[in-house]
């Protein structure tokens, strides 16, 4: 029997879909645990929690480094000044073991399957190991682990009285030109390179998980009425309408919930985008 010719395009669509999702998730995990590091260290010892941290001096002198290579890097660029977000997968799964019993053991239960978890993903997140490609089923695994552990992040904040720990908030957005932003601020807008020109296309991704557990709707569109649907990733062709300096797109979340953080969503970022005439 003769395969239909437009199978193996589609296959090769999906693995790169496939690795795309896996690195999009490896992020929005770290993230997430910077995240829940910094709520629940605030909850026990206060607005002073950083100095709280048991790192060593290197370890946080690392941090700095790190903060600095990219504020040169990415010069002119609004970048999160707190040192944990700079930190890597290793900090971090040695933060929430010593700290285990200021907060975490509330959020995941049973430490021995959280550190096999968190073993597998350092692994898999080691950057010898993405210079060479990953298995399928190990994709899979990144997938599902990570999405096991941010479902009871999400949960365990959805158990507060704090707004923050009711209403969906974005964890990330990322588009295909390369252009990203994770824990993001209400309303932060993101300035996106490459300039564009009519006739391009941009793919954007949200990455969101309901607190209490529910299903979530997106609206990644310009400014005006919004385009709410149950997929998380949505495609914008610029027009000639677009052209100029700055092309917005709004990119929002919302519960299934009849109530909400803003009206009717809650929460969003603007992407904002240079557009000029089709060459």
């Amino acid at each position: 029997m003769t395969l239909p010719t437009f199978l193996p395009k589609t296959l090769f669509y999906w693995s790169f879909k496939i690795h795309m999702d896996v690195e999009t998730e490896l992020k929005a995990l770290e993230n997430s645990l910077r995240s829940l590091i910094e709520h629940v260290l605030r909850l026990k010892y206060g607005a002073e929690w950083e100095k709280s941290l048991k790192v060593t001096p290197e370890t946080v002198a690392n941090w700095k480094v790190r903060r600095e290579v990219e504020r040169k890097r990415l010069a002119g660029e609004t970048l999160d000044s707190r040192l944990l977000y700079y930190s890597n997968f290793h900090d971090l799964r040695s933060l929430i073991a010593k700290h285990w019993s200021d907060g975490f053991s509330e959020v995941f239960g049973e430490k021995r399957r959280l550190e096999v978890h968190l073993e597998e993903m350092e692994r898999l997140r080691d950057p010898n190991a993405h210079r060479r490609e990953m298995h399928t089923y190990q994709k899979h695994l990144v997938l599902g682990i990570s999405g096991q552990i941010r479902i009871l992040i999400m949960k365990h904040r959805g158990r507060g009285d704090d707004p923050d720990t009711y209403f969906p908030k974005i964890e990330a957005v990322t588009d295909n030109l390369g252009n990203q932003a994770s824990n993001t601020n209400y309303a932060q807008q993101i300035i996106c390179k490459p300039t564009l020109r009519v006739g391009d296309e941009v793919e954007i991704r949200i990455d969101s998980i309901d607190p209490l557990g529910g299903e979530l709707s997106y609206s990644i569109a310009r400014i005006g009425p919004k385009v709410w649907t149950s997929k998380n990733i949505g495609v914008i062709r610029f027009t000639e309408q677009d052209i100029g300096k700055f092309c917005d797109i709004n990119v929002m979340v919302r519960s299934v919930r009849n109530h909400h953080a803003y009206q009717d969503f809650d929460d969003y970022v603007m992407y904002r985008y240079s557009v000029l005439p089709a060459r």
